[in-house]
């Protein structure tokens, strides 16, 4: 299993190459982006499991259920400090 770091490696380096390439006409083009932004997105979603974010998961308050766990999502206010 490669390493976070390495994916984006991956997807650099897919975009640097992307930008390298010189095109034919406008048909070699299309096909060339699509599958770019197939393995572009591909590579995103790689990276997401191996960080560990749920893609779906929001900050928003609330109930949620992510991976067959339940649990509430609470807005934290700090305590105010008395002064002096």
């Amino acid at each position: 299993m490669s390493s976070a770091h390495a994916t984006l490696t991956e997807i650099e380096q897919e975009a640097r190459a992307f930008c390298r390439r010189r095109f034919r006409d406008q048909a070699e083009y299309l096909e060339a982006k699509d599958a770019h932004c197939k393995r572009i997105l591909a590579l995103v979603s790689k990276g997401r499991r191996q960080v560990g974010i749920p893609e779906m998961l929001s900050f928003g308050t609330g109930r949620r259920t992510f991976g067959g766990r339940s649990f509430s999502v609470e807005l934290r206010m700090p305590r105010a400090r008395k002064a002096g």
